[in-house]
């Protein structure tokens, strides 16, 4: 009942999602949502927190302008730190590189063009994450992550479960029928009495294979009618002979008036 939806996630902890996301060349919104729930390093940055991928996608869209800005200066700082490709950057045995070097100096000449090239690469990223999520959003939707069970799956698999619930309905009334049979009682020399009559043609217990069950009404059965056999119920009224007054009603999935 609540309108207004679950509280915002943290920016700092959005922003370092897209960032690590990225530099690991991961674009996809979708992608990164999954990798959120499943990779150990992604749901170390977002401190387990798991941002669906519209989330993760509107946050890039609102904020591309600041992103960008950002993202370099990131980057800036990677490089002054001897970092050559954020790439590196990851979790327990991937290399980081960190140690200090004579190329990590850098004149003032220089800085503007080496500015310019990571603007260029971060624009790279953005343009690319938006790019993948508009070619996915056209695929699948904009409300499916991509990886959901497929509709004909679903479909069998609730047809499965209605087929194995239905199948023990039919095994308890079985069962229950065969329970209700008299007991022939036992021979003279104590030993039980076999019933009269036919053998039965399938194990007493169980159910006819004849027997059926509809999945759409279960309770309801298959009857003749004047039609022909249909599923239906049979509905039974007793009505008193001399005023034809309806004095009872009843309704019962059993053929035969009771």
């Amino acid at each position: 009942d609540e309108p207004r939806g679950y509280p915002p996630y943290h920016p700092t902890m959005m922003v370092a999602l897209l960032l690590y996301a990225y530099s690991r060349g991961v674009y996809s919104s979708r992608r990164i949502a999954r990798a959120c729930e499943e990779r150990l390093d992604f749901q170390a940055v977002t401190a387990l927190n798991r941002p669906d991928f519209r989330t993760i996608s509107e946050f890039r869209r609102r904020h591309l302008a600041a992103l960008a800005g950002l993202f370099v200066q990131v980057l800036a700082l990677c490089r002054r730190a001897g970092l050559v490709r954020l790439g590196h950057v990851a979790v327990d045995g991937t290399k980081l590189r960190a140690k200090a070097s004579k190329h990590k100096a850098m004149s003032y000449g220089r800085m503007g063009p080496a500015e310019a090239e990571l603007a260029a690469e971060v624009e790279g990223w953005l343009a690319q994450a938006e790019d993948t999520d508009a070619a996915e959003d056209a695929a699948l939707g904009t409300d499916r992550r991509g990886d959901e069970m497929p509709t004909w799956m679903r479909d069998k698999q609730r047809r499965l479960e209605r087929i194995r619930a239905a199948k023990a309905e039919l095994e308890a009334e079985a069962r229950a029928a065969e329970a209700a049979k008299p007991n022939p009682g036992n021979k003279a020399d104590g030993s039980p009495r076999g019933r009269r009559g036919r053998k039965p043609k399938h194990p007493p217990g169980e159910p006819k294979p004849s027997a059926q069950r509809n999945f759409t009404d279960p309770e309801s059965r298959i009857m003749k009618g004047r039609d022909g056999f249909v599923q239906a119920y049979n509905a039974q009224a007793a009505v008193d002979a001399t005023a034809q007054v309806i004095v009872a009603h009843h309704l019962t999935n059993s053929a035969a008036d009771q």
